[in-house]
């Protein structure tokens, strides 16, 4: 008895069985992600999908299918899930490394730039510029503008009622004036 090893050939020619047949589902393959893959509208059209998919799927339960077929429908549907998840996934986690890195090159930059580090103890001893952000000043500043509109608002609102309250006086004194002159007219 002898045994004879054989070396695997790398270009065998396909037979009728080895072919995909026509009639099986075909399965796509994408080698660059979609641009829009990280659009809302992107991703819930693909998870609609999946969930269509699913409920066919659960509806075909009882039904009298090849299990090998069922199955393969499952691992496909789970392929296909897993496939988005993990392309999203890896999209996001690159965009968020890009944005770490970009953040850490800024703030490196800003160290080097900025002369001595400052620290909140220390802060009385520098200039103000220094340890007070631009927010805190234009903040400071807004409030102190919306101060000076309430009390230019309220110094002519108090304008406006002495003025109501001297016009209110002058034409009393007028109509008292104007009864004293009918009053001769009719009385000489």
């Amino acid at each position: 008895m002898s045994l004879t090893v054989s070396e695997p050939t790398q270009n065998l020619p396909l037979t009728s069985n080895d072919q995909p047949s026509s009639s099986s589902p075909s399965i796509q393959i994408l080698e660059q992600p979609p641009t829009n893959l990280l659009e809302s509208e992107y991703i819930e059209a693909e998870l609609l999908q999946i969930s269509k998919d699913m409920q066919v799927l659960v509806h075909l339960r009882k039904a009298p299918t090849l299990s090998i077929d069922y199955e393969d429908r499952w691992a496909t549907l789970k392929t296909r899930a897993s496939n988005l998840l993990n392309t999203v996934s890896q999209k996001c986690i690159r965009i968020q490394a890009a944005a770490v890195k970009r953040y850490f090159k800024a703030v490196h930059s800003a160290e080097e730039a900025q002369a001595p580090l400052l620290f909140l103890a220390n802060a009385p001893f520098f200039p103000e510029s220094n340890y007070v952000s631009r927010e805190a000043k234009m903040f400071k500043l807004l409030k102190q503008k919306v101060l000076k509109q309430q009390e230019d608002s309220k110094a002519r609102e108090d304008f406006l009622l002495q003025r109501q309250l001297a016009v209110e006086a002058t034409l009393k004194q007028q109509a008292a004036l104007i009864e004293q002159l009918m009053n001769k007219q009719t009385n000489p």
